[in-house]
């Protein structure tokens, strides 16, 4: 019986270069625990659920859109992860609307 590989801080990592599927299947699979990660303004942001938004960004994969208020959606090399709950550092779990809310963009 062969055991499954280590999971280190590196892998959960999101690398939003690769197709949207397998950035994705990331999320699904690190959660809840450890959780896939991006760096937002210098915060970790840990991703909990996601779903996948099959359209080619016109923006460079790593970069979002939002609307300040219901959506926030990060571009990979070939469709949209839309962020539907996460955790932002040193702060409880909650729904993207909640943290729209309260976080300040740069």
């Amino acid at each position: 019986m062969k055991h499954a590989p280590k999971i280190f801080t590196e892998t959960c990592k999101i690398d939003w270069s690769k197709p949207v599927d397998e950035v994705y299947n990331l999320v699904r699979g690190l959660a809840p625990y450890p959780a896939a990660f991006t760096i937002l303004n210098g915060k970790k942001i840990k991703i909990f659920k996601a779903e996948k938004i099959n359209s080619v960004p016109g923006i460079d994969p790593g970069n979002f859109e939002t609307d300040h208020k219901t959506y926030l959606h990060f571009a990979c090399s070939n469709g949209f992860i839309s962020i539907l709950e996460l955790q932002p550092e040193g702060k409880k779990r909650m729904p993207v609307a909640d943290f729209l809310r309260g976080y300040r963009f740069e």
